[in-house]
């Protein structure tokens, strides 16, 4: 089955990882991408060396396609959601930062289209969820000290990240609201680091006595995350209105 994809926010560095993996797949096909810096007339541009039309409207792009992938900004989330939900087509979500208010937009908008919307499109972070739930439910996490350090680039704007936020709540404790508050053991510290050119490093530290289990995730390359995004379209593509995520 041909998957025809509108890539919002092609000109980032997710979109255009994503654009460059979609050409190289018999099953995608990106008919439309966004980005501010153009025209709302959809017009024939090169990214990444792939021919595609690229538009400023995300409503063209939206209702041109079979399937919106959105990796563009936070801000602009509420216009998606309308538009997909106007044209019954269903949306993957791979912004972060988002309000309390803005979730529960995504929420309420999932009853009416599939929405796919996750922290983090690799299938080494959901595991590692799954991973620090497992521990959640154990002795040792229930008197254990929780800190999580993120790293990423220093052009990320979210900090902290949206996947240090889900691997906190994936504890089960409360989030300190500073780091740098003393450890205990009915909280849960993030630390935030931006540095260089890091693509993304998430810590997991569960310190107890004189014990300490430490569970890292490293991503390589941009190309786990597109590869991420692509497979949740493939899997949104047929199901029923829901709001979807995890392991694909």
């Amino acid at each position: 089955m041909l998957i025809g994809l509108s890539l919002l926010g092609a000109t980032g560095k997710m979109g255009k990882s994503i654009l460059a993996l979609a050409a190289n797949q018999p099953n995608y096909k990106v008919v439309m991408g966004t980005s501010r810096k153009y025209l709302k007339r959809p017009t024939p541009q090169k990214i990444t060396n792939v021919d595609i039309n690229m538009t400023s409207s995300a409503k063209l792009a939206i209702h041109a396609s079979d399937i919106a992938i959105d990796v563009s900004s936070k801000y602009t989330i509420l216009h998606h959601l309308k538009y997909a939900k106007q044209f019954s087509k269903p949306l993957v979500i791979g912004t972060t930062g988002h309000s309390i208010e803005t979730q529960k937009k995504i929420e309420d908008t999932a009853q009416y289209i599939p929405i796919f919307y996750t922290p983090n499109f690799s299938p080494g972070i959901s595991l590692l969820l799954q991973l620090v739930e497992c521990i959640k439910t154990s002795r040792f996490s229930k008197n254990c000290c929780i800190d999580i350090v993120e790293t990423h680039h220093m052009h990320k704007k979210d900090l902290p990240s949206g996947t240090a936020i889900a691997l906190a709540k994936a504890t089960g404790k409360e989030i300190a609201e500073d780091a740098t508050t003393k450890s205990n053991s009915s909280q849960v510290r993030i630390h935030a680091i931006r540095s260089g050119e890091v693509i993304g490093e998430h810590q997991v530290i569960f310190e107890y006595g004189n014990e300490q289990i430490k569970l890292i995730h490293q991503a390589h390359s941009r190309d786990v995350f597109a590869q991420g995004a692509l497979a949740a379209a493939a899997f949104l593509i047929d199901k029923k209105p829901g709001l979807y995520s995890g392991l694909i």
